[in-house]
């Protein structure tokens, strides 16, 4: 948006923001064509497009509100100047989670959007059920790929149908479907082949912060792939500020702007950063100055000084801005989510997959054999306690059997990465016989990990030698460490596992 654009998208008929619950709910209106009203947002003209706006399919909080926010700001631009629209629409990557299970298995998403829409920091942190807190009518209006796939009547719907449900693939003819990425830099769809990602969408942008993968088009815009940034959503918001497209304070406070609707994104924004970057505390590449940035500018919209209003005509008892309650209810309620989950769901809450191909593939390493399926999960508890929520140690390596051999899973390699009060383990097994090597060249190249051996629960690893080495039909091995730079995180560990898959 230039100086002299003003926001006149993103609005109601009476020309004011539309605050985040009413935005979403426009967002479903569109995709599931249903009548729009007074509040809500026009629909494309004729001559428009649609591009969907997609977070990676781990689907934490810096996935979804970096991509929701990205798209708030890019429909308040509204193309002007344009004789065309396009419109962008926020998805969560869950291809077997509808919107209204969310408050359950993203408790954090629930509370995040309470604070973000005028909840009390008191209120909570005074010993509230946060769970209870995390059951908001707004996580429902939000828009997942398993809501599309279940809506027949949508015009989305073929485009996330995988092989099993239809076995009409689009044709050449068909256009396909434009995809914004943000916290991922190649598509990724639980469900869908990489095959089948190819011939139904189109990348047109990209803001990602993990290691380049060469996927998006170098004529994307924006194409935004910059390592060494704790949050996602902390370079969403700095290329929305350097487009001009979301005003400083003062330019707020003078133009054709709702300062409480720019609150409420704001704190939305703030939730993942803090969470990511452990509320700016955590070093190395975990939290950067464009973190640190991001945050001051988010927080100047908070302030009296800025001169905008500090609470919500909706909530005037609101408390004044307290960083570190914030960022400690949402943790909260992140940490204490698995308690809630069966042990399938607890896998696959913070879960991601890549296809590799192997050493040993020929030439044409297209086939999905001449590949492995390498899958890890990012768990915010020990294993200690996953055993114990299994039901000890059998039944937690039956679940992880389970997962791993799931259809739509056929996983080579899984890893589980655990965070253990202070310190963080990381347990690769490898089921495909093909990696036989994985493990030592894993090692061998992990060096910034800082990896020591573990050896916390014999019985654990008892248990694992009969499963992997107890006879000779056995197949595959088994490794955990300790990782000594707690820095570190899937971001770092995915590609040294997929490179070690590629050469073991």
């Amino acid at each position: 948006m230039t100086n002299s654009q003003s926001p006149n998208d993103c609005m109601d008929k009476e020309n004011k923001m539309l605050s985040l619950t009413s935005y979403l709910s426009s967002m479903r209106n569109v995709i599931f064509r249903r009548t729009l009203n007074s509040t809500t947002l026009s629909t494309p003209s004729d001559n428009g497009s649609l591009t969907l706006v997609l977070g990676n399919p781990s689907a934490d909080l810096d996935s979804f509100v970096s991509a929701l926010t990205l798209s708030y700001f890019y429909n308040l631009r509204g193309n002007t100047g344009s004789s065309s629209k396009t419109l962008y629409v926020p998805i969560l990557n869950l291809p077997a989670v509808r919107a209204n299970d969310l408050w359950r298995l993203r408790p954090e998403f629930g509370v995040a959007a309470r604070l973000a829409t005028g909840g009390s920091l008191d209120r909570i942190s005074q010993g509230s059920d946060v769970s209870e807190y995390s059951m908001t009518e707004i996580l429902e209006r939000l828009i997942t790929i398993a809501d599309i796939k279940s809506d027949k009547d949508s015009g989305l719907c073929s485009y996330f149908k995988d092989a099993t449900e239809s076995k009409a693939q689009l044709s050449s003819t068909d256009e396909k479907q434009n995809l914004f990425l943000t916290d991922h830099n190649s598509p990724s769809i639980p469900g869908l082949s990489d095959d089948a990602i190819n011939s139904r969408f189109e990348v047109v942008g990209c803001i990602d912060h993990h290691v380049d993968e060469n996927y998006v088009a170098q004529e994307a815009n924006p194409r935004i792939i910059t390592t060494g940034i704790g949050s996602c959503t902390s370079l969403v918001v700095k290329h929305l500020r350097d487009l001009g497209m979301w005003p400083s304070p003062a330019q707020a406070k003078a133009g054709e702007w709702s300062t409480s609707r720019l609150q409420e994104i704001a704190k939305f924004a703030l939730a993942p950063i803090l969470i990511d970057t452990w509320n700016l505390k955590a070093t190395g590449d975990k939290c950067s100055d464009t973190d640190r940035e991001v945050v001051k500018f988010l927080e100047s919209l908070l302030t009296h000084d800025s001169g905008v209003q500090q609470s919500s005509p909706r909530s005037p008892e609101q408390t004044p801005w307290d960083r570190d309650t914030f960022h400690c209810i949402i943790a909260t309620a992140k940490a204490n989510s698995l308690s809630l989950l069966t042990m399938q769901e607890t896998f696959d809450r913070d879960y991601k997959a890549w296809h590799e191909p192997t050493k040993s593939s020929p030439t044409d390493s297209s086939s999905a054999s001449n590949k492995v399926n390498i899958g890890i999960s990012s768990l915010v508890k020990p294993l200690s306690w996953l055993i114990k929520h299994a039901g000890g140690i059998e039944k937690f390596l039956d679940e992880i059997a389970a997962f791993a051999t799931a259809d739509e899973r056929k996983l080579g390699v899984y890893s589980l990465l655990t965070r253990a009060g202070d310190g963080k383990e990381v347990v690769i097994l490898a089921f495909d016989e093909r990696m036989k090597g994985l493990l030592d060249e894993f090692e061998s190249k992990a060096g910034e990990l800082q990896l020591a051996p573990w050896n916390e629960d014999e019985d654990l690893i008892k248990a694992l030698r009969r499963r992997f080495e107890g006879s000779p039909n056995r197949k595959g091995n088994w490794r955990i460490w300790w990782m000594g730079d707690t820095s570190k995180s899937r971001k770092q560990v995915g590609p040294l596992l997929r490179g070690a898959a590629r050469n073991a």
